[in-house]
């Protein structure tokens, strides 16, 4: 079951956090990415390479920085020749996955992360990797486990593993399981709103309308600003039939519009959502998505 436009959104809005784990595994100094200096330090290695060709670590150093940069070829050729030196690296093969997910060539990527995490049972990180890369080949079930044992053994769990195991189990059709994840997720880290609107997604899609609009209750109670989720309000009611309770949340999603000061009100945003609202309105549109 593919998941809703807005839930592929709400997934690609939290992968912005490889570069500093990065960091970790080379040792670099911690301003080194900071002033853009990926090229500078693949230059450095490689200097240090020519005069020491037989140090693993320094291919495996450049390895890290050429996948950092996209460079996945490369990347595998350093990944490689680190293996030849020094055979006792085992964390090659969990690069050497991650590189061919990153590369979009999951399947490739299965075996050098089964081999690794055969060895090193404990790895949170190489259990996520190998989770996402069963979700985008669609093996969703063992995903899905992948994702619960790397949630369980991660000291801080984030919000994006419980949504994309969420979204492995809406793979399987298991969406009460996947809106189960996700409370769990909540009582873990609180009803944060990235962890909110795919369970919101899975109580409509299981027609559970009050339950999706106490969600939506839930998220404004702790918000300033609202129209955006008197908007998803409204639509919750539309699909729910109840045709008056879903025009009085248009019109005070409106009214919360007008409220705002002028420097809000010309945005871009603000214009294209009081389109959408007066079109709702207008019309009597099913959804204004």
């Amino acid at each position: 079951m593919p998941a809703s436009a807005g839930w592929r959104i709400l997934v690609l809005l939290v992968k912005f956090q490889r570069i500093i784990l990065a960091f970790v595994l080379l040792g670099l100094a911690a301003n080194a990415f900071a002033h853009g200096e990926v090229h500078d330090r693949i230059n450095a290695l490689t200097a240090e390479i020519a005069r020491a060709p037989s140090n693993a670590p320094l291919y495996f150093q450049r390895a890290e920085l050429y996948r950092i940069d996209g460079d996945f070829t490369n990347a595998l050729t350093d990944l490689n020749r680190a293996a030849e030196v020094d055979p006792s690296l085992r964390r090659v093969d969990f690069c050497r996955g991650r590189v061919l997910f990153e590369a979009d060539r999951p399947q490739e990527a299965l075996a050098p992360l089964n081999k690794y995490l055969a060895n090193r049972p404990d790895d949170s990180e190489a259990f996520m990797t190998r989770a996402r890369v069963l979700r985008k080949i669609g093996n969703y079930k063992p995903a899905a486990e992948d994702y619960t044992t790397a949630i369980q053994q991660a000291h801080t769990a984030s919000p994006e593993l419980f949504i994309e195991r969420a979204d492995s189990f809406r793979g399987l059709g298991k969406l009460e399981e996947a809106i189960r994840g996700l409370d769990e997720g909540i009582r873990k880290m609180g009803p944060l709103v990235t962890l909110q609107l795919p369970a919101i997604d899975l109580e409509v899609a299981l027609k559970r309308y009050d339950a999706a609009l106490a969600r939506i209750d839930t998220v404004m109670a702790r918000l300033q600003r609202k129209e955006t989720w008197l908007m998803r309000r409204a639509e919750v009611l539309k699909q729910a039939g109840r045709e008056e309770e879903a025009k009085k949340n248009y019109r005070d999603a409106l009214a919360a519009l007008d409220r705002l000061p002028p420097s809000h009100r010309g945005t871009r945003a603000t214009l294209d959502l009081e389109m959408r609202l007066r079109t709702a309105l207008a019309t009597n549109a099913p959804s204004v998505r």
